[in-house]
């Protein structure tokens, strides 16, 4: 399959609404995939993914994540990064830039708590 140059327009994408979380798909191809996430709620489930390894940069605010049960501190520029497997949520006041590969699925993510 021929790769083309591609402009995605900011006031082009949708935000998704999944209660706590808001996610907007930003780029999906079959080799991973970019999306936007909010985190605007309290009630986030820990949960990992069977098959994506995910990089989340934070675009805006300062909060916490959990990873495997244990808090830490993350900030405007932080980068973490999760292998397939790793238990992990990020908690309320993020946004974050999330890539995955291979593309994330929702029905691939199982939640734990």
């Amino acid at each position: 399959m021929e790769k083309k140059v591609q402009i995605i327009k900011g006031n082009s994408l949708i935000e998704n609404d999944h209660g706590d979380t808001k996610t907007t798909k930003i780029f999906d191809c079959e080799v991973f995939n970019i999306a936007k996430i909010r985190k605007i709620g309290d009630d986030i489930k820990t949960g990992y993914d069977t098959e994506s390894d995910v990089a989340y940069y934070v675009l805006e605010g300062k909060g916490k994540c959990v990873i495997k049960n244990k808090e830490y501190e993350i900030e405007k520029g932080d980068l973490i990064f999760y292998p397939k497997g790793t238990p992990y949520k990020h908690l309320k006041g993020l946004t974050l830039l999330a890539i995955a590969n291979p593309p994330f699925d929702r029905k691939k993510r199982v939640y734990i708590e």
